[in-house]
């Protein structure tokens, strides 16, 4: 659990099917892309709304924002046959490229959570994984967190940019909590 965000695993595992299904091929949806993607659609909601999509713990990883829930998601939908990885030479690197077998179910989703995993689609899925990633190392949440800790969502509303100064923290922390965010 993130803050005050419960973890929902059904809407997890369906917005992984959710951007495997709607991005082409040529967008080479390797993990690192699809961590970014999950990653800007709940930070996104949390910002918008005050909740995120899925609730997803994301901690600061080397390539940036990883959900802690990934690696039990990813076993269960390859072993349900709901996704399939399969290497591909991209740039002249191998890329384990995640493919949807089925449509993803949105029937849990409201039609902003839609909204936003698709906007968040068109924006970002095509950009490259290096990129992205270059993008979640901006976030000032991504920044203060020590290396495999917990990045809280109300971080989100620090922005991005340079140094951090503890007013920044301070202000974060004063708008989470008169919102109920904390």
């Amino acid at each position: 659990m993130a803050g005050n965000a419960k973890f929902n695993r059904r809407k997890f595992e369906e917005l992984i099917v959710y951007f495997a299904r709607r991005l082409e091929p040529e967008a080479a949806l390797g993990h690192v892309k699809l961590m970014k993607l999950l990653m800007l659609a709940d930070f996104t909601a949390y910002m918008r709304t005050g909740e995120p999509i899925t609730g997803a713990t994301y901690e600061k990883w080397a390539h940036g924002h990883f959900p802690r829930e990934w690696v039990m998601a990813e076993k269960d939908l390859d072993g349900s046959g709901t996704i399939r990885q399969e290497t591909v030479n991209y740039y002249g690197k191998n890329l384990q490229q995640v493919i949807a077998l089925r449509d993803p179910d949105m029937s849990q989703f409201t039609e902003e959570e839609i909204a936003i995993a698709e906007t968040t689609l068109r924006r970002y899925g095509y950009e490259s994984a290096a990129y992205l990633s270059g993008l979640s190392h901006q976030e000032i949440g991504w920044k203060l967190a020590k290396y495999r800790e917990e990045i809280p969502y109300n971080t989100v509303f620090l922005g991005t940019g340079g140094a951090v100064t503890e007013e920044d923290v301070r202000r974060g922390e004063e708008l989470a909590s008169s919102h109920g965010w904390n």
